[in-house]
């Protein structure tokens, strides 16, 4: 994972954020309104809830899905995509999700993350 100033320069990225396992903002930088930046909880119960999903995918598949790494809610304006403990919110239409994913998946952290559920 890059850190959140280097996730602010992907295309159509308005704002990034960590959490705690808590719900606890730990950082966020962008242009969102208080109450979307403080909505650290929501991704930590939205991750248990994919994760709840996944074990029970893989308990009813006889494909292994693995472990929980993200999710993504797309809105018509605005999109949420998350990765362990970072969220970052991008402009639906506007985004370059491809690099999104690159950055957020295929780096190593540079900040506290909690573990993959």
């Amino acid at each position: 994972m890059i850190g959140l100033d280097r996730l602010m320069k992907i295309k159509g990225v308005v704002a990034a954020g960590q959490f705690s396992e808590d719900g606890k903002v730990l950082r966020q930088v962008g242009e969102l309104p208080e109450d979307l930046m403080e909505s650290a909880e929501l991704c930590v119960n939205q991750n248990h809830t994919c994760h709840d999903f996944l074990s029970s995918l893989n308990g009813r598949s006889s494909r292994d899905y693995g472990s929980l790494v993200g999710w993504t809610v797309w809105g018509s304006k605005y999109s949420v995509v998350t990765v362990g403990n970072t969220r970052v919110f991008i402009e639906t239409q506007r985004g370059d999700y491809n690099q999104l994913m690159v950055d957020l998946i295929g780096s190593e952290a540079t900040g506290p993350r909690i573990s993959n559920y």
